[in-house]
């Protein structure tokens, strides 16, 4: 089917849902993620968002020019931050539905077409995502882990808003209405600076997300991440306390006011932010190892429970993170074929592939 272009918007007259791919500097991973999608139908068009330097967003452009043949795949070019990236881009998506996918994962398009039919039977559920494997390329064995994700169902948008921030997952990778994720990441670039440090915007976008609507998480496979140096954060954010509590002030007071909206009371909301996240007003403070209140020592020690006792966990090991699992058959069923192209092609080429390889003939 043709693709469809009116003016500046990026759109398809059939299906109902865009991949929007950030990309920064890394064309031999845009040129692996794209290999992949070449393999099967995926029923959905990509547009490609870059912020790179220029030398490499003119092989990020050729690495897109190039598929254009076997899929439906624009490139644009926005020479700011990742939000910023990401909100230009989500303005030109015209389809209802929209998914992000980082240029290093690998989004299984089946899965990505039963988030969208739960979402058009769920008007209730803000986002639907699966199950999400992560692979260490580096590691021995090639080992993979299922990254727990949690639904949040509750009926109270306070409530929700509670439970992410206590079982908090990274959750703007997931299957989302278009019209909502652009206003997310519109009034998360209004409200945080990216320069100075990363973690608010996603802070800000795990609570909008819980804020207006349920969150799902489906028990089926929908994606396989690699994990790399250029990738792994484990950054800490050293700065003055005057810089800190002003940035911390500007995300309390937007997610604030959202929270208003939402029909919440002001004083309570400004308590919940404190209680969740008043940890970042501190002048140094660790990005993976924040203060613990005794709540959540609480309900980690009621993850950790639940954990031990659960089918099949007897190959936990003590202190290993309990967002993570080992991969089990289960998790494969009904998607062995594009698992298996997705982790040979990350264990052929775990860096991406490099310009001088010649077009891979399809594998799957």
């Amino acid at each position: 089917m043709e693709a469809t272009h009116t003016g500046s918007t990026i759109g398809r007259a059939a299906p109902e849902i865009t991949c929007l791919i950030p990309t920064h500097n890394r064309p031999d991973f845009l040129r692996r993620m794209l290999q992949f999608y070449s393999q099967f139908p995926t029923g959905f068009s990509f547009l490609v968002v870059d912020s790179g330097k220029p030398e490499l967003a003119a092989e990020h452009r050729a690495v897109v020019d190039s598929w254009k043949s076997k899929l439906e795949i624009e490139y644009r070019y926005f020479d700011t931050n990742f939000v910023d990236k990401c909100a230009r881009g989500l303005e030109l998506v015209t389809t209802p539905y929209v998914v992000l996918c980082a240029h290093d994962d690998l989004l299984f398009p089946e899965a990505v077409w039963k988030c969208v039919h739960f979402l058009e039977q769920e008007p209730s559920y803000t986002s639907a995502i699966g199950r999400t494997a992560e692979m260490h390329p580096n590691r021995p064995r090639w080992a993979c882990r299922v990254l727990r994700g949690y639904s949040i169902e509750d009926d109270s948008p306070i409530e929700r808003c509670r439970q992410m921030s206590r079982i908090w997952f990274n959750n703007f990778y997931a299957v989302y209405r278009t019209a909502n994720l652009l206003d997310m990441f519109l009034v998360t670039a209004a409200s945080t600076d990216y320069a100075f440090d990363f973690n608010l915007h996603e802070m800000m976008l795990s609570q909008l997300s819980a804020l207006r609507g349920r969150i799902k998480v489906l028990p089926f496979m929908y994606q396989l991440q690699t994990r790399h140096g250029a990738n792994t954060s484990a950054t800490s954010r050293k700065g003055v306390r005057p810089q800190a509590e002003w940035q911390y002030l500007r995300f309390r007071d937007c997610l604030v006011d959202q929270f208003i909206h939402a029909g919440i009371d002001q004083l309570q909301a400004e308590q919940f932010i404190d209680q969740a996240y008043g940890y970042y007003r501190a002048e140094t403070w660790e990005t993976r190892n924040p203060p613990k209140s005794a709540t959540r020592l609480f309900h980690r020690c009621l993850h950790l429970l639940h954990g031990v006792v659960e089918k099949g966990i007897g190959l936990w090991k003590p202190g290993f993170n309990r967002h993570r699992r080992f991969l089990r058959s289960s998790d494969l069923v009904g998607c062995q074929p594009i698992w298996d192209a997705a982790e040979k092609i990350i264990i052929d080429y775990p860096h991406g592939i490099p310009a001088n390889r010649p077009q891979l003939q399809k594998v799957a």
